[in-house]
Order: C-alpha cells, then sequence, then structure tokens
C-alpha cells in the first residue's frame, strides 16, 4: 500500500521557510507511479488518500516530555520558541536565518496541525503494514526529535510516537526501527532507549550534521545528538560501496536476538548523490546503489515474513522523488504483478 495525502505535509515556502524539501517529491512520486501501465489501471488496490488525524497529547507523551508537549499546546510563545529551534530558523546571534516572515502564506505555529496529521499517517501506515504485509507512507520520518526538544527540521518524532501508540494498542510485541537516511536517528536513539522491545538501527553519514558536535557538550552535559542506538553504522566520505554490504550484515546480526513482528523503515534519501541539502554530501550513493539499498531491505524482510512500514524520511532538491519511484514501482510490481 502507499499513503499520500497533499494535505498532511509541511509545505515550508508556505510558512516563509527556505528548506529545500520541494512541495512536489511526493507528488512527483505518486503521479509516476499512477502514470505507469497496469499500475494505475489497479490503483485502488494500493493507493490510499485517507489520512484522518488520530493522535493525541496522550500519544506524544509516550515519547515526548509532558513539559515539551505542554510547552507546544499552552502558549504560542512556547510552541514558536520550539519550532524556531527545531527548524534551526535562528543563527547564533538570533537573527533569522533560512526564515522570511514576510513572504509567509500562513503562521508559523500552524506547522504543529501539519505535524500531526504527519504523525497521523506514520501510524495508519503502521496499521496497513500489520495488515497488508507491506506499506509506504510519503511522508514522516521526523527523527531527530528527542524527548525534550526538536531540532534538524523535526517538532515531534513521529517513528517513535506511532510505534509506541501501536504498541500500547497490543497491535505488535517486538519491532525494529531501520534508520537508512543520511543523518542519523538520533532522536529516535535516545526515545527508544528505555523499550528493550524496539530495536534501532541507524546507517549514516560518519561525518557531519549531526554528530559534527563534541560528544561531551561545553557544560558537561552528554550531547543528545550522540546517544547510542542499539546498532549504529557511521559511514565515512568514499566508503559508499561498504555501505550495502554493511547494513545487510548489522540487519542478519540484529536477527539473532529474535524476529520481530513490524520493521519501521526511515527511508530517507538523502544519501543519493544528487541530494541538494550541504549536510549530505559527505555520503555519496548512485541511483542504482539507492535501489539496491532499498530492494535488499525489502527483500530480506519479505522472505521472513516480517511486516514492513516505510515512510519517506530525508530527501532534499529536485532529483529526490526519482529514488522514491524507482523503489516503488519495483515494490508494487512484485507484490501486486499487474
Amino acid at each position: 500500500m502507499v499513503l499520500y495525502n497533499p494535505d498532511a505535509i509541511i509545505s515550508f515556502s508556505r510558512y516563509g521557510i527556505a528548506i529545500p524539501s520541494l512541495d512536489s517529491r511526493k507528488s512527483n512520486t505518486i503521479k509516476a507511479l499512477l502514470d505507469t501501465p497496469r499500475l494505475g489501471e489497479i490503483s485502488d488496490q494500493w493507493y490510499i488518500k485517507d489520512i484522518a488525524q488520530c493522535i493525541n497529547r496522550e500519544d506524544l507523551e509516550r515519547s515526548h516530555t509532558k513539559e515539551y508537549v505542554d510547552s507546544l499546546f499552552t502558549s504560542e510563545e512556547g510552541l514558536k520558541k520550539a519550532l524556531l529551534q527545531a527548524y534551526e530558523l535562528l543563527d547564533e546571534d538570533g537573527h533569522y536565518k533560512r526564515y522570511s516572515p514576510e513572504t509567509a502564506e500562513a503562521d508559523l505555529p500552524e506547522i504543529l496541525n501539519d505535524v500531526m496529521r504527519i504523525i497521523s499517517g506514520s501510524y495508519l501506515n503502521i496499521k496497513q503494514a500489520l495488515d497488508q504485509g507491506f506499506s509506504y507512507y510519503l511522508g514522516g520520518g521526523m527523527h531527530h526529535a528527542h524527548p525534550d526538544f526538536g531540532h534538524g527540521f523535526c517538532l515531534l518524532n513521529d517513528v517513535c510516537i506511532s510505534l509506541l501508540k501501536a504498541q500500547s494498542e497490543g497491535l505488535f510485541q517486538r519491532a525494529w526501527v531501520l534508520d537508512v537516511d543520511a543523518h542519523r536517528g538520533d532522536g529516535t536513539a535516545e526515545i527508544l532507549s528505555a523499550n528493550d522491545s524496539i530495536k534501532s538501527l541507524s546507517i549514516h553519514m560518519a561525518e557531519g550534521w549531526p554528530l559534527d558536535s563534541p560528544e561531551i557538550l561545553p557544560d558537561g552535559r552528554k550531547n543528545p545528538s550522540w546517544f547510542p542506538g542499539d546498532v549504529d553504522i557511521p559511514i565515512k566520505s568514499g566508503e559508499e560501496k561498504q555501505y550495502i554490504p554493511r547494513l545487510m550484515a548489522a540487519m542478519e546480526e540484529l536477527e539473532k536476538d529474535g524476529k520481530p513482528d513490524l520493521v519501521f523503515v526511515v527511508g530517507g534519501v538523502d544519501p543519493y548523490e544528487r541530494d541538494e541539502l550541504a549536510s549530505t554530501s559527505t555520503l555519496s550513493l548512485t541511483k542504482e546503489q539507492m535501489l539496491e539499498r532499498d530492494q535488499s531491505l525489502y527483500r530480506f524482510l519479505d522472505s521472513r515474513s516480517i511486516s514492513q512500514a516505510w515512510v519517506a524520511a530525508g530527501g532534499y532538491g529536485s532529483s529526490s522523488w526519482e529514488i522514491h519511484t524507482a523503489f516503488l514501482n519495483w515494490a508494487l510490481f512484485e507484490r501486486f504483478k499487474p
């Protein structure tokens, strides 16, 4: 199944934010799939448009502190402060950075409504995956949000919120998070550290954000971005040929602790060599390597009858939609053989 609703996205340009995550990334992908001969003719079998808002504050507080959640819902000033931090809209001197409120079509605090819809999509994606075996949400993947703050363009962590909600409802017992976004899934690692039944694996750039700051902060605290996950696979620039072998070996090792009921794949396409976000430049996979990555993950999980819920996660610039489309075109033909 493929979930996509144009209302369940954050249109950054609408808020006056200059982040190269184009609004067309997901719409181009769904259009290409619908235009594909034989796939478009059976879209009623794989395309889900309805994403109803189904997340409440109790769901958020399984992953985030009550104090942080309260700051988002009880004070517009608190919400705006959190948004400026999460989307990195202030420079060191407190001046706006990549944010021009005079060009905005909507007030910044309205982003919270978009975020809640996105989280709902990630939760519904899990339910579809458990029912159908495979589901892909063209949204989600806000893996940098920590228990008590957001950063890295992530206000709230939909990965953890949706998983912990589904687990609390008895929909699964054991799960993995496989994070293949270019940036380390630091928020997810911290939030899930107290949950032995959900394991996290992140394969990511060894250099660059969010690992470009020291492990110990100037005030002596441990840097939250270095909070260890269950499996961390840092890939240095020039090690791209090792990416897939190291990923698959780590999954086989993780499997020794038991097979999960569900795997949540944070399927960022920003490792692609044509990604336009500067902070992804130290990891450059070709289009062929990107497709092989996703096919290898899919086959590993499908061959073991493990339900897999994918989210689109990171991808920046005019070419990122091509990576989503190539994998989904292949996966849908694998499943439906139209």
